[in-house]
């Protein structure tokens, strides 16, 4: 299994205060993998870590191989083009229409695309969200699981490798909630997209994740494929999944 993430003794945390310490796991190419602990835990972190949206106290991140801060800063706006973020408060603007939250990415990555082709990328990913009839509507008319497939159409715009999600079903009544699982899952199993999800949700949990790494204490607990989680034996595993 070719890996995409990589991390080493990867320290994170805001200024001197240490959130996460010595933190080792690898996110394979096609895979699921879902970060998960207690509230607090610092699950959040991890992912603004590694996306470049909070630096590194100490340790290494590889994406590919190649490791981030050895990178020239055209081959990081490179890697960025590559990858999607699904904001856990889905970050849409309410002041721009859902046609243009979308377009966010194209504009910012690529200006000089023509509007037509901008605009046919835009409405492909609408459809595949099931929002194409909604597309000159603002976040404000749209309900929540509305805004959560819109934000997850915008991480897809151009096509990301891989694609981060914070707490994407958070909030969401149980069948909205199973829609967004089968939208993740059509990603990965489809297109081959890699996804890394941050939840506390058992049902998505159990639903959509091939890898678990679990958090504890300020640092990995476990690391491994779902159907070796329960294998572990471990208290505070199966306490979070109510089975003792």
């Amino acid at each position: 299994m070719k890996e995409i993430i990589r991390t080493e003794k990867l320290f994170v945390g805001y200024g001197e205060n240490i959130v996460l310490r010595e933190l080792d796991f690898i996110v394979n190419k096609g895979e699921i993998t879902v970060i998960l602990g207690k509230s607090g835990c610092g699950k959040s972190t991890i992912l603004k870590t590694i996306i470049g949206l909070i630096p590194p106290i100490s340790g290494e991140i590889y994406f590919y191989e190649k490791r981030m801060d050895y990178l020239s800063e055209n081959s990081v706006n490179d890697l960025y083009k590559r990858i999607g973020v699904l904001f856990q408060n889905n970050a849409l603007l309410n002041s721009l229409n859902l046609y243009d939250n979308v377009s966010i990415p194209i504009k910012m990555h690529y200006p000089e695309l023509p509007k037509e082709v901008e605009k046919e990328m835009v409405f492909s990913m609408l459809s595949q969200v099931g929002l194409l009839q909604s597309f000159n509507k603002f976040p404000s008319q749209l309900s929540g699981g509305m805004r959560k497939r819109a934000a997850l159409a915008r991480s897809m715009i151009l096509d990301p490798d891989i694609i981060f999600c914070d707490e994407p079903t958070t909030g969401l009544d149980p069948i909205t909630a199973d829609g967004l699982d089968e939208l993740m899952l059509n990603l990965k199993n489809v297109f081959g997209i890699t996804l890394i999800v941050v939840t506390h949700e058992l049902r998505s949990i159990e639903k959509i994740s091939d890898k678990v790494i679990v958090l504890k204490n300020e640092t990995v607990h476990f690391s491994g494929k779902y159907d070796k989680l329960f294998t572990f034996n471990d208290s505070f595993i199966n306490k979070f999944f109510l089975k003792e």
